[in-house]
Protein backbone atom coordinates (compact mmCIF):
# COMPACT_ATOMS: atom_id res chain seq x y z
CA UNK A 1 0.00 0.00 0.00
CA UNK A 2 1.32 3.48 -0.88
CA UNK A 3 1.17 6.09 1.87
CA UNK A 4 1.60 9.84 1.72
CA UNK A 5 1.49 12.94 3.87
CA UNK A 6 -0.32 16.06 2.66
CA UNK A 7 -0.42 19.46 4.28
CA UNK A 8 -2.60 22.32 3.15
CA UNK A 9 -3.91 25.57 4.55
CA UNK A 10 -7.11 27.51 4.04
CA UNK A 11 -9.62 29.72 5.78
CA UNK A 12 -13.04 29.12 7.28
CA UNK A 13 -16.09 31.20 6.57
CA UNK A 14 -16.06 32.21 10.26
CA UNK A 15 -13.27 33.22 12.61
CA UNK A 16 -14.77 31.46 15.64
CA UNK A 17 -14.51 27.90 14.34
CA UNK A 18 -18.19 27.01 14.17
CA UNK A 19 -17.49 25.64 10.67
CA UNK A 20 -14.50 23.57 11.81
CA UNK A 21 -16.32 20.34 12.84
CA UNK A 22 -17.87 19.89 9.35
CA UNK A 23 -14.44 20.48 7.79
CA UNK A 24 -12.88 17.81 10.02
CA UNK A 25 -15.76 15.48 9.16
CA UNK A 26 -15.25 16.13 5.42
CA UNK A 27 -11.56 15.22 5.69
CA UNK A 28 -11.93 12.00 7.65
CA UNK A 29 -15.43 10.90 6.66
CA UNK A 30 -16.89 8.38 9.06
CA UNK A 31 -13.61 6.45 9.41
CA UNK A 32 -11.84 8.49 12.09
CA UNK A 33 -8.47 6.88 12.63
CA UNK A 34 -9.07 4.03 10.19
CA UNK A 35 -7.81 5.11 6.76
CA UNK A 36 -6.53 8.58 7.59
CA UNK A 37 -4.75 10.13 10.50
CA UNK A 38 -3.69 13.66 11.07
CA UNK A 39 -3.67 16.98 12.79
CA UNK A 40 -5.91 19.96 12.14
CA UNK A 41 -4.84 23.35 13.49
CA UNK A 42 -7.23 26.27 13.84
CA UNK A 43 -6.59 29.89 14.81
CA UNK A 44 -8.38 33.14 13.97
CA UNK A 45 -10.36 31.72 11.09
CA UNK A 46 -7.41 29.91 9.49
CA UNK A 47 -6.89 26.17 9.18
CA UNK A 48 -3.86 24.01 8.50
CA UNK A 49 -4.31 20.27 8.08
CA UNK A 50 -1.78 17.49 7.92
CA UNK A 51 -3.32 14.28 6.62
CA UNK A 52 -1.52 10.94 6.50
CA UNK A 53 -2.73 7.69 5.00
CA UNK A 54 -3.08 5.71 1.83
CA UNK A 55 -3.23 7.66 -1.41
CA UNK A 56 -6.83 6.73 -2.22
CA UNK A 57 -8.08 7.97 1.16
CA UNK A 58 -6.06 11.19 0.78
CA UNK A 59 -7.53 11.86 -2.67
CA UNK A 60 -11.04 11.35 -1.30
CA UNK A 61 -10.34 13.68 1.63
CA UNK A 62 -8.92 16.38 -0.65
CA UNK A 63 -11.94 16.15 -2.97
CA UNK A 64 -14.33 16.39 -0.01
CA UNK A 65 -12.48 19.42 1.36
CA UNK A 66 -12.41 21.20 -2.00
CA UNK A 67 -16.18 20.75 -2.22
CA UNK A 68 -16.76 22.33 1.22
CA UNK A 69 -18.46 25.71 1.12
CA UNK A 70 -17.15 26.40 4.63
CA UNK A 71 -13.48 26.21 3.61
CA UNK A 72 -11.92 28.46 1.00
CA UNK A 73 -8.49 29.38 -0.35
CA UNK A 74 -7.24 25.81 0.10
CA UNK A 75 -3.54 25.85 -0.78
CA UNK A 76 -1.34 22.73 -0.85
CA UNK A 77 1.93 23.13 1.06
CA UNK A 78 3.42 19.64 1.14
CA UNK A 79 2.85 16.33 -0.60
CA UNK A 80 5.38 13.63 0.23
CA UNK A 81 5.44 9.84 0.16
CA UNK A 82 5.92 8.14 3.53
CA UNK A 83 6.60 4.56 4.59
CA UNK A 84 3.74 4.48 7.12
CA UNK A 85 1.68 7.16 8.85
CA UNK A 86 3.65 8.65 11.75
CA UNK A 87 0.45 9.96 13.33
CA UNK A 88 -1.91 7.30 14.67
CA UNK A 89 -4.67 9.62 15.86
CA UNK A 90 -6.95 12.36 14.64
CA UNK A 91 -6.36 15.53 16.64
CA UNK A 92 -7.35 19.18 16.53
CA UNK A 93 -5.24 22.01 17.94
CA UNK A 94 -7.17 25.11 18.96
CA UNK A 95 -5.98 28.51 20.14
CA UNK A 96 -9.40 29.78 21.29
CA UNK A 97 -13.00 28.62 21.59
CA UNK A 98 -11.82 25.18 22.72
CA UNK A 99 -15.02 24.24 24.55
CA UNK A 100 -17.31 25.64 21.86
CA UNK A 101 -15.62 23.72 19.05
CA UNK A 102 -14.69 20.49 20.82
CA UNK A 103 -18.27 19.75 21.89
CA UNK A 104 -19.16 19.37 18.19
CA UNK A 105 -16.30 16.99 17.31
CA UNK A 106 -16.58 13.19 17.54
CA UNK A 107 -15.42 11.84 20.92
CA UNK A 108 -12.41 10.01 19.45
CA UNK A 109 -10.90 13.25 18.08
CA UNK A 110 -8.20 14.45 20.47
CA UNK A 111 -8.34 18.20 21.17
CA UNK A 112 -5.26 20.07 22.37
CA UNK A 113 -4.22 23.64 23.07
CA UNK A 114 -2.33 25.03 20.10
CA UNK A 115 1.31 25.42 21.17
CA UNK A 116 4.80 24.36 20.12
CA UNK A 117 5.13 21.65 22.77
CA UNK A 118 1.92 19.89 21.67
CA UNK A 119 2.89 20.00 17.96
CA UNK A 120 6.33 18.54 18.75
CA UNK A 121 4.78 15.71 20.78
CA UNK A 122 2.48 14.77 17.92
CA UNK A 123 4.90 14.98 14.97
CA UNK A 124 8.31 13.77 13.96
CA UNK A 125 11.09 16.23 13.06
CA UNK A 126 11.07 17.37 9.44
CA UNK A 127 9.33 19.54 6.89
CA UNK A 128 5.81 18.68 8.13
CA UNK A 129 6.59 19.68 11.70
CA UNK A 130 8.23 22.90 10.50
CA UNK A 131 5.11 23.86 8.54
CA UNK A 132 2.82 23.12 11.48
CA UNK A 133 5.04 25.10 13.86
CA UNK A 134 5.04 27.98 11.39
CA UNK A 135 1.25 28.11 11.64
CA UNK A 136 1.33 28.86 15.35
Amino acid sequence: MAYARWIFKGSLVDEYGIALPPVVQAAYGSGYGQDLYGITLFANGHVMQMLEGDNVALQTAARNLRDMSKLFGMEPLLHEPIEVPATKTVSVGLSRYVDLISEHLPPNVQVFNLCEKEICQRTEPGAARDLLLGFI
